[in-house]
């Protein structure tokens, strides 16, 4: 028997699509759990956006990193890249 070890890399983009045309955070978490992976790192994950958080009625109560694990990993961290007047983002 092999043991395996599954690890993904994603940039969700803050979870919206490009020029922020619609939020994607859903369908990304959809994609994320198809990958069977024990391990993921994610690039530009939001944890907090007053804008984007009013302008997309699907926007998660909790950060997007909680959201993302939802229940699949209990186990996770954020860190802060970016800082602006609407929130903040970095990796996961």
């Amino acid at each position: 028997m092999h043991n395996t070890l599954r690890i993904a890399t994603f940039n969700i983009h803050k979870g919206v699509t490009h020029f922020n045309a619609r939020f994607s955070l859903h369908h990304q978490r959809d994609l994320l759990r198809k990958l069977h992976a024990d391990i993921v790192f994610l690039q530009e994950v939001r944890d907090e956006h007053t804008t984007h958080s009013k302008r997309f009625a699907a926007w998660p109560d909790a950060g997007q990193i909680e959201f993302l694990a939802d229940e699949i990993w209990a186990d996770y961290a954020y860190g802060k890249n970016s800082v602006y007047p609407a929130g903040h983002h970095g990796n996961a």
